[in-house]
């Protein structure tokens, strides 16, 4: 039997925010890229401080990503920051045995 990463046919970029230089400019770390499923979202959640807001996507995938991560999707331009999108909400979801199966990213 497969896992959910079987059904996960597209490509998202994602770089860490590791710091800001002296003009606030994020710093970020090694792009990487990861396979995932992006899926138009319109659900009500809530971020890291507790605020509501409405997701416009959700991204499947088995890639460590966490709040401090920024996404490019397919066709974005990686060299511009402002591109990026940032994960608002970061849900894992493990199996039986403890091991983190997919994480879904709300952005």
């Amino acid at each position: 039997m497969s896992g959910p990463a079987a059904r996960f046919r597209q490509l998202v970029s994602y770089a860490e925010v590791i710091g800001r230089d002296a003009w606030g400019t994020p710093q970020l770390g090694p792009f990487r890229i990861a396979a995932a499923r992006i899926q138009p979202s319109r659900k009500l959640i809530r971020d890291a401080q507790g605020a509501e807001f409405v997701a416009s996507y959700v991204v499947y995938t088995v890639a460590p990503i966490t709040l401090r991560h920024r996404l490019w999707f397919p066709g974005d331009d990686l060299s511009d920051f402002n591109h990026a999108r940032r994960p608002a909400a970061v849900d894992d979801y493990v199996d039986g045995a403890g091991v983190v199966r997919y994480r879904k990213v709300w952005l």
